[in-house]
């Protein structure tokens, strides 16, 4: 459906090439282009980081991402994913996610979409801090530009330097993608999250990034960038005042469609 927004997470799967940094957002946009009409499909993949909403959930380190996903008919789409994740001091873990999400196509051009999202994460002591809950809204454009939002009850303080109850949280982000021939693609976007209520400094993200197809697998090379957080995980090597971080994202993922 063209300018139909990515279908959920994974996010789905810490997905990224888009703003979604830059895994997750990926693995979404591949389920949804698959059209999800014919019920059955799913994504699998690797990168060299996990890198979520601006912020490193394996702590710089390889990720494996996985999506499976089902369309309960035209509008209606409900899957699972999972992902690396590896918080400082612990062995690597699994961060699991199931979603459900609601679709419109306005019109030719304009589509639309909110959806559920539960995170679960498994094998990690400050596991709690990576469980939450999230709704979330998206529009899109003809399949390039994406507007979205998120809002969860219960952000976990997982990302800070200290454990704090959970908290109110918040993600805005605006999406641009351009093919570039039949194989080449190149996206870019920026991000603005809310978790002050949670124990983390309100911060900025963004990346641009290059892809290549060659059948049902993709190539992607992402340049992410984070502003400064105050304790937070991701930038303790450069102290709790540390300058704003980038870092290289390379991922290869290979998606399904059944029939």
């Amino acid at each position: 459906m063209a300018g139909f927004p990515e279908t959920g997470p994974i996010h789905a799967v810490r997905t990224r090439a888009l703003a979604r940094f830059p895994l997750a957002a990926a693995v979404c946009v591949l389920a949804t282009s698959q059209a999800c009409a014919d019920g059955l499909g799913g994504a699998l993949g690797f990168a060299s980081d996990n890198v979520y909403r601006g912020l490193s959930l394996t702590a710089d380190r390889p990720t494996w991402v996985l999506d499976l996903h089902y369309d309960l008919g035209p509008d209606w789409v409900a899957g699972l994913g999972g992902s690396a994740e590896r918080l400082p001091r612990q062995s690597m873990g699994a961060q699991i996610t199931a979603y459900v999400d609601r679709r419109w196509q306005l019109d030719a051009d304009w589509a639309a979409k909110i959806g559920a999202v539960h995170y679960d994460s498994a094998g990690s002591i400050r596991g709690s801090g990576l469980n939450y809950d999230e709704v979330n809204a998206a529009i899109g454009y003809r399949g390039r530009w994406r507007a979205s939002i998120a809002l969860s009850p219960n952000t976990g303080a997982v990302y800070a330097a200290r454990q704090t109850a959970s908290g109110f949280g918040a993600w805005a982000e605006l999406t641009y993608h351009q093919p570039i021939g039949d194989r080449f693609s190149a996206d870019v976007g920026i991000g603005y999250a809310d978790l002050a209520q949670s124990g983390v400094r309100n911060y900025r993200y963004g990346s641009t990034g290059l892809g290549y197809r060659v059948g049902d697998t993709y190539f992607y090379l992402t340049h992410t960038w984070t502003s400064p957080l105050v304790g937070a995980y991701p930038q303790q090597p450069y102290g709790y005042h540390s300058p704003t971080r980038t870092r290289w994202v390379a991922s290869v993922i290979w998606s399904f469609q059944g029939s």
